[in-house]
């Protein structure tokens, strides 16, 4: 498994994938409860947080790397 900036648009390997949707949801479920307990400011980092997960799991790939 490879991680750069080059790999984007390569396919996301499967268990990336699941991690970074499986994070999105999570945060997307805790920021709610948190912003519904009255913490909107708590609620919006961990929110994010989730956002900038997911996107960081597109940078992974199993391509080997082209010379």
């Amino acid at each position: 498994m490879r991680f750069g900036w080059k790999h984007y648009f390569s396919p996301t390997p499967k268990r990336m994938r699941v991690l970074g949707d499986s994070l999105a949801a999570a945060g997307t479920f805790g920021a709610g409860i948190i912003v519904l307990n009255g913490h909107p400011i708590l609620g919006t980092i961990v929110m994010c947080l989730a956002v900038v997960g997911k996107f960081i799991s597109n940078f992974f790939t199993d391509e080997p790397q082209a010379d």
